[in-house]
Formats: C-alpha cells, sequence, structure tokens
C-alpha cells in the first residue's frame, strides 16, 4: 500500500514522469522482497587434502556405558545425529559422547522427510533445533536426513529439504560414503578405499565401543586419523 501511494505521490506533484514514477515503484517493490534464503550445502564426503576421516553415529536408541568411556578417554571426535524421539530421556549421554565435536539434528521421529506434507516436515526438521539448543549449548547447523531419503543411494538432491532446512538454521546437509555395520563390517560407496574426508556412517547399535575401535585402527593403517567434523564445516557466524 505504500508503494502504491509514494509513487502517486511523486506523479501529482510532478517530480518525475510517469515512466520515472513506475521505475520508482519497482525499485520500492524489489527493496520490500524478502531476502533469499540461503541453501544448505550437501556433503557425501569432505573435500580435503588432510589424512583425516570423520566418524558420524546415528540415531540415539542405545546408551552404551564402555563406548562412552572409551571415546572419553581417547578423545575420539565423534559426531552425533541424533534423533529426539531416541534421545530424550538422556541428552546429557550424547553431550558427553560428542564432547570433542558436536551433536547434530537426525529429525524428531526418524521419518524419512520425503512424501510428508510441509507442516510434517517442518516439524521433522524444525523441531529439535531449540531442544538441542537447550540440551547441547548450541543450535544444530547439520541435518542428516533419516535413511538419506531424497539423497541416498544416488547423489542427488531434494529441494524441499533444503529449503525448509534452511528456515530453521541448517546450513549443512551431511551424508555419507562409508557405513560401518552394527556387526562392524566396512562398506565404501565407491571403488576408492579409506581416502581423506571420508565420513563414516555407525548406528548407536551393536558394541560400539569394538566398532569405534576397529574403525579407527583400519583408517590408522593408511595413515588417517579421526578429526572433529565441526572444524571443517563450523557453525554459521550469524
Amino acid at each position: 500500500m505504500s508503494v502504491v501511494v509514494l509513487a502517486s505521490c511523486i506523479a501529482v506533484a510532478g517530480a518525475v514522469s510517469p515512466s520515472a514514477a513506475a521505475q520508482s515503484q519497482q525499485v520500492l517493490v524489489a527493496a520490500a522482497a524478502p531476502l533469499a534464503v540461503k541453501v544448505p550445502r550437501v556433503h557425501w564426503n569432505i573435500v580435503t587434502k588432510d589424512k583425516v576421516f570423520f566418524i558420524t553415529i546415528d540415531d540415539g536408541w542405545s546408551h552404551q556405558g564402555p563406548a562412552l568411556r572409551w571415546v572419553r578417554t581417547s578423545k575420539t571426535p565423534v559426531t552425533s545425529f541424533v534423533t529426539n524421539q531416541a534421545i530424550k530421556g538422556d541428552p546429557g549421554y550424547f553431550r558427553q559422547f560428542s564432547a570433542f565435536d558436536s551433536v547434530q539434528n537426525h529429525s524428531m521421529t526418524h521419518r524419512a522427510l520425503t512424501g510428508l506434507s510441509d507442516s510434517q516436515r517442518r516439524y521433522e526438521i524444525c523441531g529439535p533445533q531449540g531442544r538441542y539448543a537447550r540440551d547441547f549449548g548450541r543450535r544444530p547447523w547439520m541435518l542428516r536426513p533419516p535413511y538419506g531419503a531424497g539423497y541416498m543411494p544416488r547423489r542427488s538432491t531434494t529441494p524441499l529439504i533444503e529449503r525448509m532446512a534452511a528456515s530453521c538454521g541448517i546450513t549443512e546437509i551431511l551424508l555419507w560414503n562409508v557405513t560401518m555395520s552394527q556387526g562392524g563390517s566396512i562398506s565404501f560407496a565407491s571403488s576408492s578405499h579409506y581416502r581423506p574426508g571420508d565420513i563414516v556412517l555407525l548406528h548407536f547399535n551393536g558394541d560400539v565401543r569394538a566398532n569405534l575401535q576397529k574403525l579407527v585402527r583400519l583408517y590408522a593403517k593408511h595413515g588417517l586419523k579421526p578429526a572433529p567434523l565441526s572444524q571443517y564445516l563450523p557453525p554459521p557466524t550469524r
């Protein structure tokens, strides 16, 4: 409304021609338009020449004391992608588990983010943000979509997920290129094995301590050590 009135006043005052008034109106409309939200980057691995790899563990249903003690003693950096439904009874466990890196968003209830309504997708993605800021001291800036839906197994992207994630502060979407199973077997997404920048996916199930120890040993044989993902994908500054 203010744009139309201002343009009309300019024309009545005879200060500019009708065409100039129209141009003024276009400028004002453009200035009033909301700024575009930056779409999160999507990662299956981290591009780096550093001799490092990244340990990420999903969900949070199993809270194993031996695994926690080993991580704390060895000071191993682990990024925990946790589901609110799984951790709500004991967030302190994951705060300690990821003391050398960070706790990030893996949705509210672990539903696949594809095929949901906008309101359902918002609940799953944005719901953990405030809760995790309170429980872990920082608002998550990374999201791992449950099951990799919309991104895996093919390296595709899903704008509906990315736009919703951006609207609640997510700047990075994290997938993976290496998987360690509950039983400790490893599978690679490509023919290149044990590469700098690998993002390894595990879950909080099975013998987590034994799996972590095995994973670190295997990568050490190739001259690679675990590093904090948050150092390579730092939180936004604003």
